[in-house]
């Protein structure tokens, strides 16, 4: 079985970047330039991730990040306080990852969770994801 509670470690050696755009309400957090052969996968309840051709996770994407995500987990709420305004989005500046770090992994290991749920109910991961 592929080892997806390593998103954490991924983005951390890819150095991820976070942003949210509160137009769509949208919180990404995925490497600086995204690879050509990426899809977005939805295959979580509020989790989709960038994955490559070669299945290679390059970053994590959460719909209605506010309006539902964050609703029914207040303390991942930090993550967006933290950002600060760049044109019309929200960056996550580099300065404050650090702070951040605990929570950041922790919402990586709740995309791991609930992808072990999804995998124990069915879902062949090995279709959608490896990491390197």
């Amino acid at each position: 079985m592929i080892n997806i509670t390593d998103i954490f470690n991924i983005a951390k050696r890819d150095k991820w970047v976070m942003e949210y755009n509160p137009d769509l309400d949208s919180l990404y957090w995925s490497k600086p330039k995204i690879s050509p052969s990426t899809q977005l996968k939805k295959f979580l309840q509020d989790f989709s991730l960038y994955i490559t051709e070669q299945g290679l996770i390059e970053g994590l994407f959460i719909e209605y990040a506010k309006g539902n995500f964050i609703s029914h987990n207040t303390e991942y709420a930090e993550l967006i306080n933290k950002m600060v305004k760049v044109n019309d989005i929200y960056v996550l500046p580099q300065n404050k990852v650090k702070g951040v770090e605990p929570l950041l992994k922790s919402m990586a290991n709740m995309v791991g969770n609930e992808t072990f749920d999804a995998v124990n109910k069915g879902l062949d991961l090995e279709k959608f994801v490896m990491t390197r």
